[in-house]
């Protein structure tokens, strides 16, 4: 059974840990002390942007483990043609843990940023996408353009 959230402030510890295991299979961190520092300035970040809404997520869970996570940064821009409002999100940290790959956790929650940002206003969504997860963000409607992708709602 799994159970799909917004997270909130009590759900820190669980994005941190998601979000280093993430940097590790990708190779960004290189020792613990890297780990520590990284940990300590996501966790002041978090409590700020959650609850200013600035950063908004959403994970799978089963039996209180977390085990996918989603994470979009919302913000205003100056406006363009394309996004007179100028408000943007971008798509970060998109992770699923290795043996729950496959199960359609990264889709689940990327549809939840995708209506989340609509609700906020967001004309436009961007990322960048790692050779895994093209695939997913391309059935979802993101163009590549340079080297990011994105949507337009």
């Amino acid at each position: 059974m799994f159970n799909f959230i917004k997270v909130s402030i009590e759900h820190i510890d669980k994005i941190i840990s998601l979000r280093l295991a993430l940097l590790k299979e990708l190779g960004e961190l290189n020792s613990p002390q890297e780990e520590q520092l990284l940990a300590t300035s996501t966790r002041g970040y978090l409590q700020k942007a959650l609850l200013n809404n600035e950063f908004i997520s959403y994970m799978a869970e089963t039996n209180g483990k977390p085990v996918s996570i989603s994470g979009m940064v919302i913000f205003k821009r100056p406006p363009y043609l394309e996004n007179l409002q100028g408000i943007e999100a971008y798509i970060l940290n998109m992770y699923t843990v290795p043996e729950y790959r496959g199960k359609g956790f990264a889709k689940k929650l990327l549809e939840n940023c995708i209506d989340e940002s609509k609700k906020s206003g967001v004309k436009r969504i961007w990322l960048h996408a790692s050779e895994d997860g093209e695939h997913l963000y391309k059935r979802m409607g993101f163009t590549n353009k340079d080297s990011e992708m994105e949507l337009f709602l």
